[in-house]
């Protein structure tokens, strides 16, 4: 059977692995959390959530949505620069739980927070009403990232 070896598992047999990037070697593994009871919600309403802003640096290992039927809605997940970064526009008219592999958005798989244009200091996450009418239900979202302490 032959070997081979990951990027970073490279860079740990030739002694490098001080190259390794902190968010990818010994990085803490944080969730956050949070929800939002939507009362006819309007279209192209982004939903800031999250009391953290996802520091610069930071490697997405999960996120995951779960909504009421929100009506004729449909959403996005992203953040303030990016709002569909993680989600594109996905129908939410059924109650649905959606997590990173799900609608073709598993390129957020690892996807490295940024320092925004607006926000210097990591990103602010949003959930977009992108679609549809105003809508009413309740949203809940988690986000899992690894990040240098």
């Amino acid at each position: 059977m032959a070997t081979v070896y990951g990027v970073n598992r490279t860079l740990k047999r030739t002694g490098t692995a001080n190259t390794i990037a902190p968010e990818l070697c010994g990085a803490s593994v944080k969730w956050v959390y949070d929800s939002y009871e939507a009362s006819t919600l309007a279209v192209d309403t982004g939903i800031q959530v999250f009391g953290v802003n996802i520091p610069v640096g930071a490697r997405v290992v999960d996120w995951i949505i779960d909504h009421d039927a929100l009506d004729t809605a449909a959403i996005t997940f992203g953040t303030v620069e990016d709002p569909d970064e993680f989600m594109t526009i996905t129908d939410a008219t059924g109650a649905d739980k959606k997590n990173f592999t799900d609608d073709g958005v598993a390129a957020s798989l690892g996807f490295t927070i940024v320092a925004g244009a607006t926000v210097g200091n990591g990103q602010i996450c949003v959930i977009t009403n992108s679609g549809g009418t105003t809508t009413s239900g309740t949203i809940k979202v988690a986000l899992c990232y690894s990040a240098k302490e």
